[in-house]
């Protein structure tokens, strides 16, 4: 079935110019498992994540900066 394929089509990149010049990362904490409004995990109390760490990908121009912060700043309305 051709949805099967496409779904399970794998794309292996031959190189990458490396972390040196990546842009942002992909993966990292689940957004599901962290308020939305504090930035703090469900599973552990007290715990705050932010920025990069955190699974969210903005495109080129600011946008992850702007993540940064603003989660940063949530969090930081609740420590």
């Amino acid at each position: 079935m051709i949805s099967n394929k496409l779904h399970n089509w794998e794309i292996i990149p031959k190189e990458t110019e490396g972390f040196g010049k990546a842009e942002v990362t992909k993966g990292g904490i689940d957004t599901n498992e962290l308020s939305g409004k504090t930035m703090e995990t469900k599973k552990v109390p007290g715990m705050y994540f932010i920025g990069e760490v955190v699974d969210v990908t903005g495109w080129l121009g600011g946008y992850n900066f702007q993540w940064a912060w603003a989660s940063g700043y949530a969090a930081g309305q609740y420590v």
